[in-house]
């Protein structure tokens, strides 16, 4: 049995890096039409190896990345979450980015401000980070109320340019709590 090395965890959840063979664990995820909606496609096999990859490199290059964030209790893929490093204007330096996919049957359960809450705090307190934000799509209410609950505000927009479309972002922020 391979010993697993969790980042950070939550009331509910263990969060740990993903790994190469990670496909079976990530697919109902990523290929979920309906999960995938901000993406506008659920994702092809390949795309699925190539994300799973991405996180790879990210954690190699950046020292963060997402996370599989697994139930305490059943041990199942709650969601996807934690940070990456984006650049929210052309040209800025990337800062860390909170990013989560939560299950669809998960949904309205509290799991996404559970894990934003999670990487924020990991953002702060690992990364050091003086800033973290959530580049999210306008249309996305339930992502807005999870970053809302972690007190992030809306502090402008940005353009995202994903397989030759626009897709609008509001970009949201929060600051590191004064001590």
């Amino acid at each position: 049995m391979e010993l697993q090395v969790f980042e950070t965890e939550s009331e509910r959840l263990r969060f740990r890096r993903l790994r190469a063979d990670d496909f079976a664990l990530v697919a109902p995820i990523l290929q979920d039409e309906q999960t995938m909606y901000a993406w506008e496609h659920a994702f092809s096999y390949d795309e699925v190896i190539d994300w799973i990859a991405d996180m790879l490199r990210r954690y190699r290059e950046d020292g963060c990345g997402c996370w599989a964030a697994l139930d305490k209790v059943s041990g199942e893929l709650a969601a996807l979450a934690g940070v990456i490093l984006e650049a929210p204007e052309e040209g800025e330096a990337p800062c860390p980015a909170l990013l989560c996919i939560v299950a669809r049957e998960r949904w309205a359960q509290g799991y996404g401000a559970e894990c934003a809450k999670a990487a924020l705090a990991y953002a702060f307190d690992r990364l050091e980070a003086e800033r973290v934000i959530a580049l999210i799509r306008p249309e996305n209410e339930p992502s807005l109320r999870v970053a809302a609950a972690c007190g992030m505000r809306p502090v402008g927009q940005m353009v995202k340019h994903y397989q030759g479309k626009e897709l609008p972002h509001l970009i949201c922020e929060a600051v590191r709590p004064q001590a």
